[in-house]
């Protein structure tokens, strides 16, 4: 009976080295194609190289897997393995750094960030949002990844309201799974790039609101419903002065910068509302 037991055990082994041999062979002749990509766009572009991060194009590739994954092997698991896999391609047509918020070690930022932008893409570490701001619109980070409540010296997102940095986006939410899993502490933490966020069909919006001081967060949110913007929370408040008070709403489906019933709420209210700007969306978690 041992005999047998053993011999089985050795025939499902050999098995799943011809798988290995299998998925490496697949990774080999994905990784050629994505190298394929990559010449193909530097030729459009007339460049000598491209920004290769494709967020939009990410999100189908890992909801469809997602939606098709059946069996034991967890789900967040699985969207781990291709995150690596993904990360690694987009370092293959040209290199992704990410700058971290990361005053101390063990915080989680650094963490999140790696678990989704892959194990060996460089990593800034940053002692404020200011700093990892200037790395994503002057230094050589093209991707920032930062918290809620990050740094008291700085509201980043109300920084990225302000007309001088709104060439920045917020793209994602991490992790993309949700909190829990992962090496975050159930901590979450947002993607900034220069990219503009496109929406992939299951999104939200961050909308930043400021008013004069006069309007409660509560009428503020009711004028955006009426307006049928869908306001689903509020994620952070910031007083820019004595008087003003910004709002960071997270409002459903994707919302333009451009969408007339923001400055038609503006004009409304006559004053008391002094800014409405989107800065971003994300995909909704992955569940």
């Amino acid at each position: 009976m041992m005999q047998t037991k053993q011999t089985n055990i050795q025939d499902l082994r050999a098995q799943i080295d011809t798988i290995d041999n299998q998925m490496h062979d697949l990774l080999m002749q994905r990784a050629g194609i994505v190298e394929q990509i990559g010449r193909l766009k530097v030729l459009q572009a007339g460049t000598s190289s491209v920004f290769a991060l494709c967020p939009k194009r990410e999100i189908d590739v890992m909801r469809r897997l997602w939606n098709r994954h059946k069996g034991n092997l967890d789900k967040d698991v699985m969207i781990r393995i291709w995150r690596e896999i993904i990360s690694a391609c987009v370092n293959l047509q040209s290199p992704l750094t990410v700058a971290v918020f990361m005053p101390e070690r063990g915080m989680g930022n650094l963490e999140i960030a790696r678990d989704y932008f892959g194990t060996y893409t460089p990593m800034l570490s940053c002692r404020s949002v200011s700093l990892v701001l200037k790395e994503l619109t002057q230094g050589e980070a093209n991707v920032a990844v930062l918290s809620l409540n990050d740094d008291k010296q700085i509201c980043w997102w109300y920084a990225l309201a302000q007309e001088y940095k709104r060439s920045v986006n917020v793209f994602l939410k991490l992790p993309i799974t949700g909190s829990g899993l992962g090496r975050g502490n159930g901590r979450s933490a947002y993607a900034l790039s220069k990219l503009p966020f496109e929406p992939t069909g299951e999104d939200k919006t961050l909308l930043v609101a400021e008013t004069d001081g006069t309007l409660s967060l509560s009428t503020l949110d009711l004028l955006l419903k009426a307006e049928g913007v869908a306001t689903n929370a509020i994620c952070d408040s910031y007083m820019p002065d004595m008087m003003r008070k910004a709002y960071l709403f997270e409002v459903e489906g994707y919302l333009s910068d451009q969408d007339e019933r923001l400055n038609a709420l503006i004009d409304k209210e006559n004053g008391k509302i002094t800014m409405m700007r989107v800065i971003g969306g994300y995909p909704v978690e992955f569940c």
